[in-house]
């Protein structure tokens, strides 16, 4: 059947707002640095790549390290393990502090209560080499910290993807619109290398695009609407962030691109990709949507993830 002309006309409409957005004038963002930061240690060989990672934190950001090893233990420990002070010891401005009591997720949850800190570093999946678990879990501590962290989580996944390299091409995943995506924003620039490519990727994932189809027929029986329009539409909704965005590139001397994509078509592309990117990903804790977004990109995804919280208190 064809396509209603007033649906056609209605895109249009929206398309060439979009495209004024695209040229329009905006305030660029203020970028977000990691000024004080949480390594958090967990005695997987995946902490060699959290080193790596604070250690290039410090070297362009002057970043202060406080290195918690928070693996299980069997009875309480009120001061920093040995292996939390030989980490500190191999990055400068860094100093191992205590573990405290409890599991894992509530010895990184205390730490954050006592140390004003603007970032959290975790290996996912905590406690396990990342070859063993793949995409089966992003395990309990990640699940409890992405509900109740009140910092950014900047998520070491492979050793191969090392966080230098993956500076230099920044993708800001956004699945819908939510109050956080500005700040997230912000961080991709600050993390981003001098020269990088930052990109605005707008996920219409299936399950996303099959509720919005089903209420569309239920309104306008006989019409049809495809995910090029959902995407379209979702890019209309997104034109303030991204021109902000856009400005922001061009002060920063940076490449920058809009892209709407299909969900089964954005990254994290299958776990042998070899792709050296970060992924950067707004989280609303009270939508659930927004938050079975951010666990599938977590769970799939061998590149380090940035997790930028909304809507959470320090408890």
């Amino acid at each position: 059947m064809d396509q209603s002309p007033d649906l056609d006309r209605d895109v249009d409409d929206s398309m060439r707002m979009f495209e004024r957005a695209k040229v329009g004038s905006a305030t660029p963002m203020t970028p977000i640095r990691p000024s004080r930061v949480i390594l958090v240690l967990d005695g997987s060989p995946q902490d060699s790549t959290s080193i790596e990672t604070a250690k290039t934190l410090r070297e362009e950001f002057n970043t202060e390290t406080l290195v918690l090893d928070a693996r299980d233990a069997a009875e309480p420990i009120d001061a920093a393990t040995e292996d939390a002070i030989q980490a500190a010891r191999q990055m400068s401005g860094a100093r191992a502090i205590a573990r405290g009591e409890g599991e894992a997720f509530e010895v990184i949850l205390q730490a954050l209560r006592t140390h004003d800190v603007n970032m959290v570093i975790v290996p996912c999946p905590f406690g396990r080499s990342f070859e063993r678990v793949g995409t089966d879990s992003v395990g309990t501590v990640m699940d409890v910290l992405l509900s109740r962290c009140p910092v950014p989580i900047l998520v070491t996944r492979r050793e191969d993807q090392v966080f230098q390299t993956c500076r230099g091409r920044v993708l800001l995943m956004a699945g819908s619109e939510c109050d956080v995506e500005s700040r997230a924003a912000a961080w991709a620039f600050g993390l981003a290398s001098p020269g990088a490519e930052v990109s605005l990727n707008l996920i219409v994932e299936k399950e996303h695009f099959e509720n919005v189809r089903s209420i569309l027929e239920a309104i306008r029986p006989g019409e049809t609407f495809d995910v090029d329009k959902l995407s379209d539409a979702l890019a209309q909704s997104h034109t303030q962030l991204h021109a902000a965005m856009n400005a922001t590139a061009r002060e920063m001397k940076m490449s920058y691109a809009l892209i709407p994509q299909a969900g089964e078509l954005a990254p994290p592309h299958p776990l042998s990709d070899s792709t050296q990117q970060l992924l950067v990903m707004p989280l609303e804790v009270d939508d659930r949507f927004i938050q079975g977004f951010v666990n599938d990109r977590l769970r799939r995804s061998p590149h380090p993830l940035l997790i930028v919280p909304g809507h959470v208190i320090a408890e």
